[in-house]
Parts: C-alpha cells; sequence; structure tokens
C-alpha cells in the first residue's frame, strides 16, 4: 500500500497522530524527572519535542490532560511489568516476586517511577486536594492482602494482620524509591536480599526444633518403664 494511499483513507495521518502524542508523553516524563513538576510545562514539552507549543495542545489542550496521559503510560507499564508477575503466584512466594518484580521495576524504569513521583505528590485539583493518593492502590493492596490471607489459609505463613503486612510492604518499597533517589548507585539488588530476609522472617511460620520439646527427666523415664 502506497504511502498516498495511506493518507488517503487517514490511516497514515491517524499513525503519525498517536506516534507524535506518544513522542510528547515521553518528553513530559523527561521533563518531570529531570525538572520536576513545577517546570514540566507545555513550553518546556514542546521545547524537548522539537514543536510548537500549538502542536502539544493539538494532542493535549491542557497540562492537566498531558499529566493525565503520562499517568495512564506509567501506571500500565507498572500493570505489565508487576502486576503479569503477582497475579497467578503460588501464597508460598509471593512476597519474594512482589518485591522483587517491583524492584525490578525501579531499575528498569526509573525515569517513569521519577515522573509518577513527581506527580503523585504535586498533581492536585482546584481544591487543593491530590488527584492521586491512597485509593489509587486500592486494587493493588487488595490483591496482595489477598495472597497473604491466602498464604496463611495454606499454613505457609503465620498469623499476622494481611492489611498491616501490605501496607508495611508497600511503606518498605515506597522508602526504597526515596533512598535510590538520594543515591543512584545504590546496589538494588542486596536492597531487595535485605528486604526479603526481612519479610520471610515477619511472616514465615517457625520452625519446630527439638529443642522446643522439654526434656523428661530421669523420674519421669524409670515411671515409663514400670
Amino acid at each position: 500500500m502506497s504511502t498516498k494511499t495511506l493518507s488517503a483513507t487517514g490511516v497514515g495521518s491517524t499513525f503519525a497522530g498517536s506516534a507524535r502524542r506518544e513522542q510528547l508523553i515521553d518528553c513530559a516524563i523527561d521533563a518531570l524527572s529531570e525538572l520536576g513538576y513545577p517546570q514540566t510545562s507545555i513550553a518546556e514539552v514542546a521545547r524537548r519535542a522539537g514543536v510548537s507549543k500549538g502542536v502539544v495542545t493539538y494532542h493535549f489542550p491542557a497540562r492537566d490532560d498531558l499529566i493525565w496521559a503520562v499517568t495512564s503510560r506509567v501506571f500500565d507499564s507498572i500493570t505489565a511489568s508487576v502486576g503479569s508477575r503477582i497475579e497467578a503466584v503460588a501464597p508460598a512466594r509471593f512476597i519474594e516476586t512482589y518485591l522483587t518484580a517491583w524492584v525490578d521495576f525501579y531499575r528498569d524504569s526509573w525515569r517513569e517511577m521519577s515522573a509518577i513521583a513527581e506527580i503523585w505528590v504535586n498533581f492536585r485539583d482546584p481544591r487543593g486536594q491530590r488527584h492521586l493518593g491512597a485509593r489509587t492502590l486500592g486494587h493493588e493492596r487488595r490483591l496482595v492482602e489477598s495472597a497473604l490471607a491466602a498464604g496463611q489459609a495454606d499454613g505457609s505463613l503465620r498469623a499476622f494482620s494481611p492489611t498491616v503486612m501490605a501496607v508495611t510492604l508497600k511503606a518498605a518499597l515506597d522508602g526504597l524509591l526515596a533512598q535510590l533517589a538520594l543515591e543512584p548507585a545504590l546496589d538494588l539488588d542486596a536492597y531487595r536480599d535485605e528486604l526479603l530476609t526481612l519479610f520471610e522472617s515477619a511472616t514465615s511460620r517457625p520452625r519446630r526444633t527439638m529443642k522446643s520439646v522439654a526434656p523428661r527427666s530421669a523420674a519421669r523415664k524409670k515411671e515409663e518403664k514400670q
């Protein structure tokens, strides 16, 4: 099919428009990650993309529209990279898989995580309320709670509050994200291993050992023989 035919049918222009839109989202992610939310303006995105402000506003009439597009892109990436790894994992291996999946995402998608961190704190509605908050993470937390409860049900995990543990797991990952911003050369594998040791120790059933069985006294042994 020729370029002329593509253009005539509108397919070519649709493809070009989609590609331009994705380019502008990429530029916005870069700006958010490098400059922060306040400096990520329509003008800055246009400068990075090498286009006029009018091209940006054609695809995203307001800055909020562009920020929502970035948010959607990052959340879709998280679903594909993290969600796909944790939804079908066995309860006994859930904590290991969950922490590892998030650490891998931090490693491979640092720009996206930096961008969403900026959006999380600064993107607000006209009343000053954050657009993103605890409710945004509701699905993920319910999934984690369900997996932990399943581990308790099958006996692989000890008794504890799945809600408290789910919140604490997420807080530990948020802490890692903050530390990574301060220390870009952080050894993520070593950090992940420490988290795994910590949370596996906190959730595993204690193993019974021979030391837990009280030794029988000599008198008791004599009584049993009689």
